[in-house]
């Protein structure tokens, strides 16, 4: 017998700022890049620092970069590899955390930092869990009193039958997100941070080059 149902793969993007915690609903784009009309530069040049490059780096290098590149317009931690992703899934169904859980840690000292100076954080610490990664850091914004805004660039499966389509977040399975679904967040909403599933390492970087 056959299914008459489909599934594809999209990215979901969505935005939310403390007062809006948990709300919200998401905008899905499928995972392609399209050519945009009558482009325009915002910047002649982009500065983008690198302040993490594996799961176990020390945050301190990060701050390091926001306090002595002036110039600084965006700081990528890239904290996720196919261990890690691994790790995060069984802490996940085990009743632990699926995202990052030095999170915390890494956004207390750059939080401030950043906010101050309008360096957007981008970070693929949200692993199988970029939901609960965003409600930490909008927790501890809100403790260290900053109001900042969180964006969230994640896979859903659409899932397609005669009669509907719903969709469903992924963390079970996990495939590579493109530049896109982090361009459209940054294009259209500019956040403080942007919060990642699983992406290609390169996309981190490229997306605000776009």
């Amino acid at each position: 017998m056959e299914d008459s149902s489909t599934n594809s793969a999209s990215s979901s993007i969505s935005i939310t700022s403390m007062e809006e915690l948990g709300g919200g609903t998401p905008d899905i784009y499928d995972c392609e890049i399209r050519l945009r009309v009558n482009p325009q530069r915002r910047k002649e040049k982009v500065y983008i620092g690198c302040g993490a490059g594996f799961g176990g780096d020390r945050p301190i290098a990060a701050l390091k970069l926001l306090q002595r590149v002036k110039e600084l317009d965006y700081l990528v931690l890239e904290c996720l590899a196919e261990r890690t992703l691994a790790e995060r899934y069984q802490a996940m169904k085990s009743g632990g955390r699926g995202y990052d859980p030095r999170i915390s840690e890494w956004m207390q000292l750059l939080l401030p930092l950043a906010a101050e100076n309008g360096v957007c954080i981008i970070t693929n610490m949200g692993a199988n869990d970029p939901f609960g990664a965003r409600d930490e850091v909008l927790l501890l914004a809100s403790g260290l009193g900053i109001s900042i805004t969180v964006g969230l660039a994640h896979q859903v499966a659409v899932v397609r039958s005669d009669s509907e389509e719903h969709l469903r977040h992924v963390d079970d399975v996990s495939v590579y997100l493109g530049a896109a679904p982090i361009v459209e967040c940054l294009q259209n909403f500019r956040p403080n941070v942007i919060i990642t599933s699983r992406v290609a390492d390169a996309s981190l970087f490229l997306a605000p080059m776009v």
